[in-house]
């Protein structure tokens, strides 16, 4: 990615500091008001009012337009879920060419969207990875019996459900529209907004770095509405791996790769989410009944929690082998 101005280059040396504070003050409470919402420096927004407009921009568009468009539709599960996300990740897109053109001022790759080989080969390399990571998780059920293998090619229940072909591959579609939209709002936007925030005076800039993932990872667990601390600190955890994915590959591609592995391996493919009754309507390749304790087999219970750090762990070799290291390669962050 292009090198991207950095929220607080006026403050790395004295004399900007000096010549930002001096204009505030000549400004009254209205400049320090403005000193407050705008870099002058840069011309832009400071990156909490970044922050937080992704984070509206992003709730509005993947929350409340796809609401409203498919408003008292009567439609297969399958074919909903690909209906929502499709207009989520339109409205991802849009509100990143926007934010890239006229809020962060910079170039919309620098949010990781670098198509190319090396795109595909990191993208299909996280798939792979969660696709491994996650193949812990029924095995260790089944043999705790906490679980048991109800069903093989399973389709969703329902009187409208589709064949098991059709709405399999549909949710195919589906998980690769939410590991864009969510990739793009949550790692591409607002990850690269925390660490330009971070970077001052008091922070490294590996400093700013762990805190724009933990930070980013945050927002992405609270937005995600979670209802109980589990999925709080599971959906956090998550979101450090993926954040962490971004920064060191420079790219979307390895955390979108994981992220559609992950949802769709636990949706999908090994049935980790049959443990709820909103499952049933999904079809699954093996579809196993549990009755193990819930803090073990539930969604957010130890064991996929485990499985996640499988995929960290798969994930550090991987970026080892590929970088030969695990410094940053975020190019607002990464010192030479």
């Amino acid at each position: 990615m292009a090198q991207p101005d950095t929220d607080t280059n006026f403050e790395r040396t004295d004399s900007r500091s000096g010549d930002a504070n001096q204009r505030a003050n000549r400004g009254g409470i209205t400049g320090h008001v403005v000193s407050v919402l705008w870099n002058r420096t840069e011309g832009r927004p400071r990156a909490l009012w970044r922050i937080l407009g992704a984070v509206v921009a992003g709730f509005v568009g993947v929350r409340v337009v796809p609401a409203l468009a498919l408003a008292g539709t009567e439609l297969p599960p399958s074919v909903t879920g690909a209906a929502i996300n499709l207009i989520a990740a339109l409205a991802a897109l849009v509100t990143a060419v926007g934010f890239a053109k006229y809020v962060d001022r910079r170039p919309l790759t620098d949010y990781g969207l670098t198509f190319g080989p090396s795109w595909l080969k990191d993208f299909g390399a996280g798939s792979a990875i969660a696709l491994a990571g996650m193949a812990v998780a029924l095995p260790v059920s089944l043999i705790a019996g906490w679980a048991t293998v109800s069903e093989l090619f399973s389709g969703g229940t329902g009187a409208n459900a589709l064949p098991f072909a059709v709405a399999f591959g549909l949710f195919v579609i589906q998980w690769v529209l939410v590991a864009f939209w969510e990739e793009l709002i949550h790692r591409g936007l607002i990850l690269t907004g925390a660490v330009e925030g971070f970077r001052n005076r008091w922070l490294s800039d590996r400093g700013a770095v762990v805190a724009g993932v933990v930070a980013s990872a945050l927002i992405f667990s609270i937005t995600h509405f979670p209802n109980s601390p589990a999925a709080f600190g599971s959906r956090l955890l998550l979101g450090v791996i993926l954040g962490a994915a971004y920064v060191w590959a420079d790219s979307l591609a390895l955390p979108m790769g994981l992220h559609f592995l992950i949802n769709f391996a636990t949706n999908n493919i090994y049935g980790l989410a049959n443990v709820s009754e909103a499952a049933e309507v999904a079809p699954m390749l093996i579809r196993p009944t549990f009755a193990g304790p819930s803090q073990f087999v539930g969604v957010f219970g130890l064991v996929n929690t485990g499985a996640w750090l499988c995929v960290a762990a798969l994930t550090v070799g991987y970026v080892v082998l590929r970088n030969g290291d695990l410094r940053s390669r975020l190019s607002s962050a990464y010192t030479q």
